[in-house]
């Protein structure tokens, strides 16, 4: 996908693996044309590595109301069960949109764009990341640790074969 111009990828990781994929101008536009980027994995539980290479396109644009430029990311951990969000789903994510108090939202903070699925709330001088399963302490970003929001959930696939 890089090399046929549809995704740039940003940051980097350990091993030379990619932390962070951003549609390009050309990939989104082949996004409204039918399929959903699956950029990689996002974890449900502590900050972690995430966004790795573009792994597949969900062609059926029936499955979820979607918009170019919406991207999918499964999910890692069960931090987000008392939501619905179980490991394997895939949360619909919409990136360049404002994240009200309380959303779920795929997150990254840090100096090296470390990620999460979580509920948002911005504070005074720091970001809390509240999880939907109580077994889950509140994760506290400073404000200087902030990277921001990658995308805002609205929606999730479940595959009925999740292997």
């Amino acid at each position: 996908m890089k090399r046929n111009g549809f995704v740039e990828i940003l940051g980097g990781g350990a091993k030379g693996r990619p932390r962070l994929v951003k549609l390009t101008p050309k990939g989104r536009l082949a996004v409204g044309s039918g399929g959903l980027p699956v950029l990689g994995e996002i974890p449900a539980g502590p900050l972690a590595a995430t966004l790795a290479e573009p792994v597949e396109i969900m062609e059926d644009e029936n499955l979820l109301s979607w918009r170019a430029g919406d991207f999918l990311l499964r999910v890692k951990g069960d931090s987000m069960i008392g939501d619905g969000i179980l490991p394997g789903d895939y949360a619909l994510l919409r990136p360049d949109i404002h994240c009200d108090q309380g959303e779920i939202a795929a997150v990254h903070a840090r100096d090296d764009y470390e990620g999460t699925l979580k509920h948002v709330f911005v504070e005074k001088d720091q970001v809390r990341l509240k999880a939907s399963n109580p077994e889950y302490d509140d994760i506290i970003v400073s404000s200087h640790e902030w990277r921001g929001v990658a995308g805002v959930f609205r929606g999730l696939v479940r595959r009925a074969n999740r292997s």
